[in-house]
């Protein structure tokens, strides 16, 4: 049977065919010729390798998701020798990030293949982790869609409007598109459990050799974490957490390893990262690292890029003298000499600008299941124990005494040091309904409406079950 594989070029624009290097954005050995039929197991596997290829994307990974929590957040301060981002760190209006299209492209793309994968003829087991790779990456894809559109249950706001629209169905033609409402929040986490549940059973008993750059049953559980976290949902949390570190994917960093393990390539704690190969650099631009730091190597001696994203003073100050942590923090170059820059993004992958990007680190899991203890009746020790493997890591002395809202506080406190510049500040704040003290003293209030992502405006005036955001 033949099929036509469509781009999706955002929900209310157009619809037209790509050939093989447009639908995956990799080299032709990774491509299909999009005139053949998805039959063989080779044909879907190296499909879904294109689904994985969105990520890469300076809406999702490549920049936005990782760069822009940390402006819109209070991590950053920006110094406003450039006008980069400078309007991103003061929260403007319909400043965000915006995954919305290449998300849903990457979805349109995952749901054409989940469809085809009925008539799948070869071996169970291969297509078994076909599917559950591309569960992973749906939720993936849906989650952080959720995170910067809508509000988490159970702290959302009488605005509430809802998540994004569940499309789920495959869809080969502009005409068939469904004028779907955006899924509420409760409709969104209960989808994303059932997807994962069934992924990571999908995934169990398959080898672990291609973490952290494809789908395991260890990134899975360490994804439904992440998930059960934002849902408050704590019994699931700790649950999923400790199946993520018992699955034997990423190993932790010791105290004398944490600096040489941020200049590797692939991170050794990734429970799941995004690659980026030589011929997929982003350039000067676009990477990561010349947000936050303006020297594109340790040996470098002239400042490349603008780096507006200096640490601020109030992050600084959290971070003890002895904490291992800190020696990741350099002064800039040039006119940003007095500038506290962080390099866990620092040219690893042995080019300029070149950076694999850690997606769930090991670390998380530990200070997920830290945050969902502290929150459970008598789960108090065992908080402890998870935080004190974070702080004595990191060469702090262990804490003790600490109950209730102060043992919430310090785990949040190392949360915010341990994952800082990694894409977390800002949803951390927003997650629990917390107002953010911005670098420069004022309040962003949680209230604010700006605390949404704007819903592009083709697809509220296309569809007429979709509605924007409260305040745009």
């Amino acid at each position: 049977m033949k099929i036509k594989i469509y781009k999706y070029i955002g929900l209310s624009i157009a619809w037209s065919m790509f050939s093989c290097s447009a639908i995956l954005d990799v080299k032709p050995t990774d491509a299909i010729d999009a005139s053949e039929s998805l039959v063989t197991s080779e044909d879907f596997e190296t499909a879904t390798v294109g689904s994985y290829s969105y990520l890469r994307a300076t809406s999702l990974y490549g920049r936005q998701l990782i760069s822009y929590p940390e402006f819109l957040g209070n991590n950053v301060s920006h110094h406003g020798r450039v006008a980069t981002l400078l309007t991103l760190s003061n929260n403007a209006r319909g400043v965000h990030m915006t995954p919305w299209l290449t998300s849903y492209q990457a979805l349109a793309q995952i749901n054409m293949i989940l469809d085809q994968l009925e008539k799948f003829q070869g071996d169970v087991k291969r297509k078994n982790k076909i599917r559950g790779q591309l569960l992973f990456l749906r939720s993936l894809y849906y989650h952080n869609l959720s995170k910067v559109y809508g509000y988490e249950p159970k702290v959302k706001r009488s605005t509430d409007r809802g998540t994004v629209p569940l499309r789920l169905n495959a869809i080969y033609s502009y005409d068939k598109s469904e004028n779907l409402a955006r899924a509420t929040s409760e409709e969104m986490y209960a989808h994303l459990y059932k997807e994962l549940e069934e992924a990571y059973v999908l995934l169990s008993d398959q080898p672990t050799n291609q973490a952290p750059f494809f789908a395991t049953a260890g990134s899975v559980a360490a994804l439904f974490s992440r998930v059960a976290l934002y849902n408050a949902d704590y019994e699931g949390v700790i649950k999923w957490s400790t199946i993520a570190l018992e699955s034997g994917v990423g190993r932790l960093s010791t105290k004398d390893s944490y600096v040489s393990d941020w200049r590797a390539i692939s991170h050794p704690e990734s429970m799941f990262e995004v690659e980026f190969k030589v011929d997929q650099n982003l350039g000067v631009d676009n990477a990561i690292r010349s947000d936050f730091t303006n020297r594109v190597d340790p040996e470098a001696t002239v400042s490349n890029g603008g780096a507006p994203g200096r640490i601020s003073d109030e992050l600084y100050t959290l971070f003890e003298d002895s904490d291992v942590r800190k020696k990741l923090i350099v002064k800039g170059l040039g006119a940003a000499s007095n500038d506290n820059q962080m390099t866990k993004f620092f040219s690893r992958g042995g080019a300029p600008n070149l950076d694999n990007i850690p997606v769930i680190r090991i670390s998380e899991m530990y200070l997920n299941r830290a945050e969902a203890y502290a929150h459970m009746q008598g789960g108090e020790s065992a908080a402890l124990m998870d935080l004190n493997r974070i702080r004595t890591r990191a060469g702090l002395a262990p804490a003790g005494g600490l109950a209730e809202q102060a043992l919430i506080d310090e785990i949040l406190k190392q949360r915010r040091l341990e994952l800082c510049f990694e894409g977390h500040n800002f949803f951390d704040y927003k997650r629990l309904g917390l107002n953010i003290i911005k670098a420069n003293g004022t309040t962003f209030q949680y209230s604010d409406y700006r605390v949404l992502g704007r819903i592009p405006w083709r697809d509220v005036t296309t569809f007429s079950n979709m509605k924007q955001n409260s305040g745009y």
